[in-house]
């Protein structure tokens, strides 16, 4: 996720540190939530190096839901922890809520769908990713292109893949590296197909 960082509050820091204080007072939830919620992505984004990633990850997010059980970006967060260690019933239920919550923020609708696309279900990540795109909001429309792109192409759908990227580089043309990157990520996982796809439709100018 793209999001500027947060600094620490010094109550998360002298936790952080094992120290106690009593200026109660001083203590934001949402901030320390917030901040909790970023660390523990940090840790999360580092996951596959280490369990120790892993369990800094759950340890942190598990207190930024304690802070602000009803936050959705520490709910998205948590959501996305889920995902990754295979809580997918627990994950779905996070998507799902999040969606109701804010039907008008298509960052959610772009995590449901990707989420869903992952789980094999082409057609219900379609309605998610519609929904977001419907909202015609510039600060998530590139995200879902190019996701939706991505889900098209996995699950043979070149028709609304070709869309979904043609329309992604008159958004914004500076994502054909993100496109790039990808296809190099495909190439090593050793999916020739999708990676001779994506790189091909980079360099398509037309």
């Amino acid at each position: 996720m793209k999001r500027s960082l947060i600094t620490l509050s010094c109550f998360s820091m002298l936790m952080l540190s094992g120290c106690q204080t009593n200026n109660r007072e001083e203590f934001d939830p949402e901030t320390a939530a917030l901040a909790r919620m970023r660390l523990g992505l940090g840790y999360l984004a580092k996951a596959n190096e280490s369990e120790e990633n892993v369990k800094a990850a759950h340890y942190n997010l598990k207190l930024a839901s304690q802070y602000s059980p009803n936050n959705p970006q520490v709910m998205l967060a948590m959501a996305m922890f889920d995902q990754h260690v295979g809580e997918y019933d627990e994950a779905e239920m996070i998507y799902k809520r999040i969606t109701l919550m804010q039907p008008g923020n298509g960052l959610y609708h772009v995590h449901y769908g990707s989420f869903l696309c992952g789980r094999d279900r082409y057609q219900e990540a379609q309605k998610q990713f519609e929904q977001s795109l419907e909202l015609d909001k510039h600060s998530w429309k590139a995200d879902t292109y190019e996701q939706y792109g991505y889900c098209a192409i996995q699950n043979g759908d070149k028709q609304t893949a070709d869309r979904m990227f043609k329309q992604l580089f008159e958004y914004d043309p500076s994502r054909r590296s993100n496109v790039i990157k990808t296809a190099e990520i495909y190439k090593n996982k050793g999916d020739k197909n999708i990676a001779n796809y994506l790189f091909l439709i980079s360099k398509n100018k037309s």
